[in-house]
């Protein structure tokens, strides 16, 4: 059996071609996991009646000015959009705040709209009510009826 001797340049050539390959091809599959994972974004909890909740508001997301939050920095965007005023105090707040914004009622009158970094919530599980403390200042927000489930 004869083999075939190439020189050594070529065959030298010939890995750092295939290596590379490789390489392009396993960077490649990881560029597109990363496209994919930044596209579908993190996971995502509508907080309903159910749901339990605790811990500080660190980060938002808005998409389409709709807001997440995320919680205690960890991956999880929560969506607190089906909250309204709870009690008269955060009723009178609210009413305050659609005075000056009359154009999007619906908009201005959610718990999303209204929580900013740094704020802490504490919701127990199959509980509609959900509290909000930002400093000195606490108000109570419920859940809407028609996603309480």
């Amino acid at each position: 059996m004869a083999f075939i001797r190439l020189p050594h340049s070529f065959a030298k050539r010939r890995m750092l071609y295939t290596g590379g390959r490789f390489l392009y091809g396993v960077l490649g599959f990881v560029l597109v996991v990363l496209v994919f994972r930044w596209m579908m974004g993190d996971d995502r909890v509508q907080v309903t009646t159910a749901t339990a909740l605790s811990g500080r508001v660190t980060k938002c997301d808005v998409n389409r000015q709709h807001y997440y939050w995320y919680l205690d920095d960890k991956p999880v965007r929560y969506d607190l959009w089906s909250f309204t005023a709870g009690d008269s105090a955060t009723q009178r707040m609210q009413d305050q705040i659609l005075a000056r914004n009359k154009d999007n009622i619906y908009y201005y009158n959610t718990l999303a709209y209204y929580i900013k970094k740094g704020d802490e919530l504490q919701k127990a599980a199959n509980s509609p009510l959900l509290t909000l403390r930002r400093g000195n200042q606490l108000t109570t927000w419920t859940c809407a009826p028609d996603t309480a489930k």
